[in-house]
């Protein structure tokens, strides 16, 4: 196999290379309000939630240390959500799909600082029940959330940690996400728009520097194949794996036993030079106990 490599330096930070590092992510709007009252929305895919039983959320945004509209009209870093973050820590993220296309493209214009965009694009503000700034009634998920840590990250970036204090639904949307064949798919249940990439369309027609989205194909989802892992856990303990593996045959009972004490032993010292031969001996039970074949 060939490879390309790329070493990440200030000068090319830029380039299509980004995409193996951030792979297309979901787009939202992230509203905000600043101390008069005035609503900022603005579209971003520089983000996710984190964390399980406390739901955390992390997304990132260009930033400027003071708003100066006539010295900075539309300069790139220029971003009013950091500044409104400044004087109230808090904000909605609205999910928006297919639907919303031409309104996030609006949202993305050099609107001036305290012009809400929310009017803008003709949509409907949704009181918060918890925070300020508002949410977007047309979007099928706000989350409300307050700012728990912000940091900077180099000479134009921020990134905020927040904590979701309360989640507001479409009753259709929750409804789809609770009941039938695709219960449990979330934010994939409304068209949700990936950013792919920002460039030029190619042909006189379709030659403006435009932002291009990609949606999901709900007709090539497919779940993990039941023949390999816990039967009844997802993940399920190491010795769980092992024995439901054993059940379908492809260990025997030697062998289940042998992994588990492997593990034990790899787990005492996981030096790949002074634990050598536990670490190859256990790999290659691994990749037994996950492979199609069963014993003979």
């Amino acid at each position: 196999m060939e490879f390309v490599k790329y070493k990440i330096e200030a000068e090319n930070l830029n380039g299509s290379h980004g995409r193996y590092i951030q792979p297309p992510q979901v787009a939202y709007f992230v509203t905000t309000i600043d101390k008069f009252g005035n609503m900022n929305t603005t579209p971003v895919t520089m983000g996710t939630q984190i964390g399980h039983r406390f739901f955390s959320f992390t997304f990132s945004n260009l930033f400027i240390d003071e708003w100066d509209q006539e010295k900075y009209p539309f300069q790139d870093g220029i971003k009013q959500g950091y500044c409104n973050l400044l004087e109230v820590p808090e904000c909605v993220v609205s999910y928006y799909g297919y639907p919303l296309i031409r309104e996030s493209w609006i949202a993305a214009m050099p609107i001036p600082k305290g012009i809400s965009e929310i009017d803008v694009m003709g949509l409907t503000p949704l009181p918060s029940d918890i925070v300020k700034p508002c949410g977007i009634a047309e979007c099928p998920v706000n989350l409300e959330m307050k700012i728990l840590h912000t940091n900077k990250l180099g000479k134009k970036w921020v990134n905020y940690i927040c904590e979701v204090v309360q989640v507001t639904v479409h009753k259709d949307l929750d409804d789809k996400n609770k009941h039938g064949p695709l219960a449990g798919y979330g934010i994939s249940l409304i068209d949700p728009l990936l950013e792919m990439e920002i460039n030029r369309g190619g042909t006189p027609q379709a030659n403006s520097i435009r932002l291009v989205y990609g949606r999901l194909d709900f007709s090539k989802i497919e779940r993990c194949p039941e023949d390999v892992g816990c039967r009844d856990y997802w993940v399920g303990s190491f010795k769980q794996w092992i024995n439901d593996e054993q059940s379908r045959d492809k260990l025997t009972q030697d062998e289940a036993k042998r992994a588990v004490e492997l593990e034990n032993l790899w787990a005492a010292n996981r030096d790949p030079a002074e634990n050598k031969e536990v670490k190859e001996e256990l790999t290659v039970l691994l990749k037994k106990a996950v492979s199609n074949n069963k014993n003979t």
